[in-house]
């Protein structure tokens, strides 16, 4: 089973961690991109990482093509900016973005 990991501040990751995912606790951005690595010298499989960090242009350069970790931002419901991430995430898995309101 592959394992999940999730980054962000203390009080938007803790339900993950009751639904068996590892969290990793950030204060700000580089605090971010140091969870980020140590959840993948982890083994995570796939690495949530909350909006609030803009970190994934950073994983993208720093993980390129590698199928592990697959470094994804997560929706907040505040701005569409990690829903159209991973959106485009969806679109180059599986060919088309399947969760397009259209």
């Amino acid at each position: 089973m592959a394992k999940i990991g999730v980054v962000g501040s203390g009080d938007k990751i803790m339900c993950f961690l009751a639904s068996g995912f590892s969290v990793y606790d950030a204060g700000n951005e580089e605090e971010a991109k140091a969870a980020v690595t140590r959840a993948a010298d982890d083994n995570c499989d796939v690495i949530f990482v909350t909006s609030e960090f803009d970190v994934i242009p950073w994983a993208d350069e720093k993980y390129g093509d590698a199928v592990t970790p697959a470094v994804i931002p997560l929706p907040d419901g505040e701005s569409d900016v990690g829903a159209k991430r991973l959106g485009s995430f969806v679109e180059r898995a599986v060919g088309a973005d399947i969760l397009a309101d259209d």
